[in-house]
């Protein structure tokens, strides 16, 4: 079932004391809820907003995954073959076959992903320009409407209350350090529930 904004936002209200929107502003209550969503999917799951596309390959081996990547979750297939592409390790295939960057190109058989280059992987056999690879990756999520559903995935519902909650707490300045102690609470349930 989907979540929708207003919801989301209703149950922040409630939480925050101002459910009559006096001291935030629904509109911004939905820039933090936004704010959260990026928050939620640039995290440590990877099931927070996951998208499917087929990407066009370049000459070479190092492949990039489309402007909304976060992290790429898996390289599917060869799309004009249907064949499976495998995640293999670096070391290992730099051991059996140090010139393996350099072979023909031809239908992709392996993929290696290193984390510390998120956007970016390689595929073996090198590819042609042109080809087609079908890839699952964690997207930036674009932004959600007051009248619209959640983007991310609905069990970080209650994670992005959270967020929001702590978002206006922090900016409340009325008694600062007993805002701010409870803006620290609802940060804190925010990042036990992004994992």
């Amino acid at each position: 079932m989907a979540t929708t904004v207003r919801s989301i936002l209703n149950r922040a209200s409630a939480l925050l004391n101002d459910e009559e929107h006096v001291r935030w502003e629904e509109s911004e209550l939905l820039e933090w809820l936004n704010d959260g969503q990026r928050a939620v999917a640039k995290g440590p799951s990877t099931d927070a907003y996951v998208l499917r596309a087929n990407i066009t390959t370049v000459t070479g081996t190092v492949q990039t995954l489309p402007a909304d990547a976060i992290r790429l979750v898996d390289v599917v297939k060869d799309v004009s073959t249907g064949a499976s592409v495998h995640q293999t390790d670096y070391a290992l295939v730099d051991a059996l076959a140090s010139t393996w960057r350099a072979a023909a190109t031809g239908v992709a058989e392996n993929f290696f992903y290193d984390e510390r280059n998120p956007k970016q992987f390689e595929v073996y056999p090198p590819q042609a320009s042109g080809r087609s690879i079908e890839v699952v990756y964690n997207a930036q999520p674009g932004n959600a409407t007051i009248s619209g559903n959640i983007i991310i995935s609905d069990m970080y519902a209650d994670s992005l209350i959270d967020y929001i909650v702590y978002r206006g707490m922090s900016k409340d300045t009325e008694d600062a350090s007993a805002e701010l102690s409870r803006a620290t609470a609802f940060y804190r349930a925010f990042l036990v529930g992004i994992g």
